[in-house]
């Protein structure tokens, strides 16, 4: 599914000509945490978000001498503006990510939670096309059909979890004993967290064509100390 399927097209924007308190009205009224901002053509320029705004908020701080010495003149200028501007062009962020009508979702999804931003600007040759949330993402998860059910033998099913296992750093046992009896995978071996267990199970849980799991991995920390002692 692309993002264009989901995104909204009516998208509620501001210019960079805007007074900030306009912007702050559209906000309040439209329960948006965030504006893209265009110029007169329809072209992406900017975005102004709550951050923006509370920015303005906090008072600045006095840096001393020995750290203006260090502090880049560049970014320093930059937050002055951000905190006395008074037009949305002034306030506004102008390093604003993205996307194309033709991304993926999931790879839409990937964005929104790497860059922990709440809505995504789409654009198609420079312009604003339409937004896509988060909430945009989880409602075409909701609806989107179950996937089939996939078969695999015991033996692809043992070759995938061992193979899942082998990938993920946090896996602490590399020698865990992975079974496989008429689609059912069951483990054995020593974890070192009840996270990490959880984890694992959660692993089998999704490994194509698994009918359910047999958990018998062990927390070392519930091990008692005297644990084999004669």
């Amino acid at each position: 599914m692309k993002v264009e399927e989901v995104m909204s097209r009516d998208v509620i924007t501001t210019s960079p000509a805007a007074a900030i308190h306009e912007a702050a009205r559209l906000m309040v009224n439209h329960t948006v945490s965030g504006l893209p901002v265009v110029d007169d053509t329809g072209r992406l320029v900017g975005i102004i978000s709550e951050g923006d705004l509370i920015l303005r908020q906090k008072q600045r701080e006095r840096l001393s001498w020995w750290r203006l010495f260090f502090e880049d003149g560049e970014r320093l200028a930059r937050e002055y503006q951000k905190a006395v501007g008074t037009t949305v062009g002034e306030v506004m962020s102008t390093a604003v990510i993205s996307a194309s009508p033709d991304l993926p979702i999931e790879s839409a999804a990937v964005i929104l939670d790497r860059h922990r931003i709440r809505r995504l600007p789409v654009v198609a040759d420079g312009r604003l096309v339409g937004i896509v949330s988060r909430g945009d993402l989880v409602k075409a998860l909701s609806t989107a059909p179950a996937p089939a059910a996939a078969t695999a033998s015991d033996a692809a099913l043992m070759s995938e979890m061992k193979a899942r296992l082998a990938r993920e750093p946090w896996v602490s046992n590399r020698a865990i004993v992975v079974q496989a009896r008429e689609g059912v995978l069951a483990l054995w071996g020593l974890v070192s967290s009840e996270a990490e267990k959880s984890a694992i199970e959660t692993m089998a849980r999704t490994v194509p064509g698994a009918r359910g799991i047999e958990d018998h991995l062990v927390v070392q920390a519930e091990i008692p100390y005297w644990y084999g002692a004669v």
